[in-house]
């Protein structure tokens, strides 16, 4: 039977104040909607037998990214606390009004939670999320993983990212997106407004993951995202076992704009997007990679690579305005 979770201010929270050895539920008060009922994060802990590092995990930023999300309820339920050492902290949907609404952005202010960090106590919805985020959860973690998909309009490359910042933060953010286990880990410049940017402010060491997207729960993406959470952990020696310790494919890319992925390749036009290459396929510069059609099937627009790489980051959903992201290509340097 579901029992109701404790319910305390997002302020008050403490992970000191759970018993060691147990687990909760907490409902983590933020603010009150106009009908009365509570805006909050719902809150997983578990408090090992032992003491040591504290990782926060939070999925859901955006409302249609479920892999993250599942992944750190699963792992709640998995974790015996005799063989925790520290405290893992889990958020599953860290946007509830997003998530409700089951789009990227929140469903009454229409914000994207993910660019707006570090929020604001006197601010929409959204900046609320975002500053009680900041100032009352980052701040009590040692690490903080940041659990994303590519959503309900695109699917995306599997991988591990972080911002870069100083060599020692550095060492220990390539390291644990290493031993979550992706192919791909991504390194690139600080961008302002995501929550690894309150991080990076705060000086706790950040990653975050992408999973595959389409607003799919796809079984490999659930079991893939479980295993890398537990990696993390095993990595920053909270749980026994061993992790990944080198990937494929490790890069570090920095400049303006490099890592937000919705502004590279986007649509010329409105139209029927159709595309000719797949998720990670190599491309030429210069090469087609999809065209915009006309409702008659004429061709309004070809899209050509700005640059050689691979397809990351692709808009599966056909229907495009002007202006919408198409793909991403990545530098294979």
């Amino acid at each position: 039977m579901y029992r109701p979770e404790h319910e305390i201010p997002v302020d008050g929270f403490d992970p000191a104040s759970i018993p060691m050895g147990s687990k909760c539920r907490l409902r983590l008060l933020i603010d009150t909607m106009p009908d009365g009922s509570a805006l909050s994060f719902h809150t997983v802990v578990v408090r090992g037998t032992r003491p040591g590092k504290t990782c926060l995990v939070t999925g859901g930023v955006h409302g249609d990214e479920y892999e993250g999300p599942v992944a750190i309820q699963d792992l709640f339920d998995a974790i015996d606390p005799t063989t925790l050492q520290g405290t893992y902290v889990g958020v599953p949907i860290i946007n509830a009004t997003a998530y409700t609404a089951g789009t990227r952005e929140g469903g009454w202010d229409h914000q994207n939670l993910a660019r707006i960090f570090p929020g604001s106590p006197a601010g929409t919805l959204s900046e609320r999320i975002a500053h009680a985020l900041t100032e009352c959860l980052i701040p009590q973690a040692d690490f903080y993983l940041d659990m994303h998909a590519a959503g309900n309009l695109y699917a995306i490359k599997r991988f591990a990212g972080y911002q870069v910042h100083d060599a020692e933060m550095n060492a220990v953010q390539r390291a644990a997106s290493i031993a979550f286990g992706c192919e791909l880990v991504w390194g690139t410049s600080a961008l302002p407004g995501r929550s690894l940017s309150s991080a990076g402010d705060k000086g706790v060491p950040a990653m975050y993951v992408e999973m595959q997207g389409e607003g799919r729960l796809l079984p490999e993406d659930r079991t893939m995202a479980f295993d890398g959470i537990r990696n993390v952990l095993r990595y920053l020696g909270m749980l026994p076992g061993d992790f990944p310790r080198s990937a494929r494919y490790v890069f570090e890319h920095t400049g303006d704009e490099v890592g937000h992925l919705q502004v590279d390749h986007t649509s010329p036009t409105s139209g029927l997007f159709v595309p000719a290459i797949r998720v990670w396929d190599e491309v030429k510069k210069g090469q087609v990679l999809g065209a915009v059609r006309h409702p008659d099937g004429t061709i309004l627009a070809e899209v050509e690579a700005m640059r050689s790489g691979r397809i990351l980051f692709l808009r599966t959903f056909p229907r495009v305005f002007s202006g919408d992201f198409l793909c991403y290509v990545i530098e294979m340097s």
